[in-house]
Parts: C-alpha cells; sequence; structure tokens
C-alpha cells in the first residue's frame, strides 16, 4: 500500500519543483479581469510626459528642402480631479491637464479632459471629441474603432506586443501595450498614430506623424506636416 502512495506523491513533487524553477523565467499575463488596469483612475493620481512637437510648415524651396521647421519642447502633467456621472449613468472622471516650457516654471492650467472606464472600454474626451482608446479584454490583434463616437474619419485601432516590458525616461514597466492607431504610409505622405499604457500606470508614450513626403534623388524628405511625441516622466507612485 505505501508503494502504491509513493508514485503519485514524488509524482505532485516533480510537478511543483518544475513550476518553482520556471518562476522566474514565467512572464505573467493579466487576465480579463485585471486589464482595466491599464489606465488607472483614482482621485490625486497624476502623470507627467515631456512632449517634443515638430511643425514642417509648406514652404520649401525649388529643391523641395523644407525650409521653415519649427520645434516645441514643453511639460505635460495629468492630474484625475473629481468624478460625476453622466447622462448614461456611467461614472465619468474629469482629468485635469497642465501644461509648462521648463521645469522651473509654474504649471498653468491648459484644459480639462474627462475619462470613462468600464469593464469592457476607455473612453476619454479630449478637446471635446471623444474616443475609444482601449477596449477589453485585451487581445492581440483585436480591431475597434477608435473614433465611432466622433466626427472624424474611422480609424482601426489594434494591440499588438502584449503584456511586454518597456522603459521610457529610465523608468521600467514590466508589462506594457501597444495600441496602432494608424499606420499609413505612401508616396506623398505617412500617418503613424500610436500610443502605449503600462499596467497600473496608464499612458506611458504617445506618437503622432501626420506629414507630407516627397521622394527625391536623396530619398524621402517631409514637406509638410506634423510629428509630435509624448513621452512620460514621472507618476504618482
Amino acid at each position: 500500500m505505501k508503494n502504491k502512495l509513493l508514485v503519485p506523491i514524488v509524482f505532485l513533487f516533480f510537478i511543483a519543483s518544475f513550476f518553482m524553477s520556471c518562476k522566474d523565467d514565467e512572464v505573467l499575463i493579466p487576465g480579463p479581469e485585471i486589464t482595466s488596469n491599464f489606465y488607472p483612475l483614482d482621485s490625486g493620481y497624476w502623470i507627467e510626459y515631456q512632449v517634443d512637437s515638430i511643425v514642417h510648415l509648406n514652404i520649401d524651396d525649388q529643391y523641395l528642402v523644407d525650409t521653415s521647421i519649427e520645434s516645441y519642447h514643453f511639460l505635460i502633467r495629468e492630474e484625475v480631479d473629481s468624478t460625476f456621472i453622466d447622462g448614461e449613468g456611467k461614472q465619468v472622471w474629469a482629468i485635469s491637464r497642465y501644461k509648462r516650457n521648463s521645469d522651473s516654471l509654474p504649471w498653468e492650467f491648459a484644459s480639462l479632459w474627462t475619462a470613462k472606464l468600464s469593464s469592457s472600454s476607455l473612453e476619454r474626451v479630449e478637446d471635446n471629441l471623444r474616443f475609444i482608446r482601449m477596449v477589453f479584454p485585451l487581445k492581440e490583434n483585436r480591431k475597434w474603432n477608435g473614433n465611432a463616437y466622433n466626427t472624424m474619419e474611422e480609424e482601426d485601432y489594434t494591440y499588438s506586443n502584449l503584456f511586454l516590458p518597456k522603459t521610457y525616461s529610465s523608468l521600467y514597466f514590466d508589462s506594457t501595450v501597444v495600441v496602432n492607431q494608424n499606420d499609413f504610409i505612401s508616396n506623398i505622405n505617412r500617418i503613424i498614430k500610436n500610443e502605449v499604457y503600462g499596467n497600473h500606470v496608464g499612458l506611458l508614450y504617445k506618437q503622432i506623424d501626420s506629414v507630407g513626403t516627397a521622394n527625391t534623388v536623396n530619398g524621402v524628405i517631409i514637406l509638410n506636416g506634423l510629428e509630435y511625441t509624448q513621452t512620460i516622466s514621472a507618476y504618482k507612485h
């Protein structure tokens, strides 16, 4: 009888030891019930960003050289304020946005945005435009129209690089997701838009490239448009 019990006990011990030995290499994938943690909402929570914006004016010489470029660098702080119930009976959070041109200057109020988080989606109203920034649960290549609630052209958002670690501004984030909003390149323009979100942190990085281009003997050059990046620099732990 003892010998019959010994085999399953040894087998169970072996299985437990195997999983314990693999623990250090294990990639933890958030389940559907916690994927909304990629955009935490709590009164007083804040994130700060470094923003770089390059504006290519529509002024070029006879050789199509972009002769008028304006560059801007500034800081943005988003702070979660109060909450209220909207006309649909859903909880909405007010997000105050502040701006300054350098660390030595005080923050100045810039605008008020809102965010609505449910078990199925994250919606943000930004400058009076309502976007569906995320949908849940998170799945590779899942597709949805981010502009479904505004008057802009349809844009199919998709997920990629789910739950991978990334580093921004020397800050390490162990689990992130990329939201691809647009990726269009032709002979005359380039439109690239994406956002990266971090678990328990929120928006980490944002890129918007919307430029007119031309093919020349020296390669592809930018004629006009905007190049914009927004990168997290600090947040409330």
